[in-house]
């Protein structure tokens, strides 16, 4: 088959073995995988492993099933989370799954899903409606890491939010605050294309980070926020973000920033009662419900979706999206 590889900064296509499915896995054909910012950034660096396959945001139909598999058939759409587990360990049943030291997470330590097909463990999958197109079930993983970030957020109704940052995952977490009915909420961001794209999937105000900074934006308003979510990685945003937090509100760091930021404890944490905390992927259960919303059309993803292209392209948008102007998201098709 064909796939994307890491090859020091770049990835390039190339020819390598099918992979056989394990006793307990299937083998998917990718319908459709999301470039994800995580994967622009470690080939920007160089921190792929040399020859991984990436690609973590799939869908598509299995085509083969090991001997302990039962429950599953081929021909059978699916979505299919990438983290691994086994279920048993205490990181595991605080729903970190991704931290499990005994299970692979696929697209970042075993072969990912920038490839024609990729191998699965069952245990992963989740059904997809066949009357729906298989495409749909790739927004269910970035879904997945928002909507997780929404719930330790534990904002409701009339809870003012502020997302920071309008990349994908902030995208997707506006549409998690919408179902959670929180609002106003206030998104922030650069790129025209993805503020317009914050304004079309829920946001109530939409500010130009370059223009109009969220700490005038909130003096001007003379609100703070019950929950502020930092999506952008931005020099500074993490310190901001507790500046406009409401006393007892929340500061949920979503994006993967290698920022080491000042944090004032009594005027600022201690004396305002602020929540601090961290949201990296999602529990098993997060993910269904994911799932469940795609399938149900409570959240609108098709309108992110910038570009769509086949496998040899893919290695050429990974580098535009390192400076992605307005591209939302780009889907990459590897049977199309």
């Amino acid at each position: 088959m064909q796939a994307v590889l890491a090859q020091g900064t770049q990835a390039v296509v190339a020819d390598v073995p099918d992979p056989a499915p394990a006793p307990d896995e299937v083998v998917v054909e990718v319908d459709a995988c999301g470039l994800c910012g995580s994967d622009v950034h470690v080939l920007q660096n160089g921190q792929a492993a040399e020859g991984q396959i990436l690609g973590h945001e799939f869908s598509g139909r299995i085509v083969a099933t090991g001997r302990d598999v039962a429950g599953w058939r081929e021909g059978q759409p699916v979505a299919a989370s990438p983290l691994g587990s086994c279920g048993k360990c205490r990181i595991c049943a605080r729903g970190l799954a991704f931290r499990c030291e005994a299970a692979p997470n696929i697209g970042i330590t075993r072969p990912g899903a920038y490839a024609q097909f990729v191998a699965v463990p069952a245990r992963q999958l989740v059904a997809f409606p066949a009357e729906l197109p298989v495409e749909i079930g790739c927004h269910a993983e970035p879904f997945s890491v928002a909507l997780q970030a929404v719930q330790l957020a534990q904002v409701g109704p009339g809870d003012p939010v502020l997302v920071y940052g309008v990349g994908p995952i902030g995208l997707y977490a506006i549409m998690g605050l919408r179902l959670a009915g929180a609002g106003p909420i206030v998104a922030a961001g650069r790129s025209q294309g993805r503020r317009q794209a914050a304004a079309a999937v829920g946001a109530d105000v939409v500010l130009d980070t370059r223009q109009t900074p969220v700490t005038q934006y909130v003096e001007e308003s003379g609100t703070k926020f019950a929950a502020v979510l930092e999506c952008s990685a931005a020099p500074g945003a993490f310190t901001e973000a507790m500046s406009v937090t409401e006393p007892g509100g929340t500061v949920v760091e979503v994006a993967l920033s290698p920022e080491t930021p000042p944090l004032p404890l009594f005027i600022g944490f201690v004396s305002e009662g602020l929540h601090l905390v961290g949201a990296c992927a999602y529990s098993d259960d997060t993910y269904r419900a994911a799932v469940d919303h795609l399938v149900n059309g409570r959240a609108p993803v098709e309108g992110l979706v910038s570009e769509r292209v086949g496998l040899d392209q893919t290695p050429d948008a990974l580098v535009r999206l390192r400076t992605p102007g307005s591209l939302v998201r780009i889907i990459s098709r590897p049977q199309h």
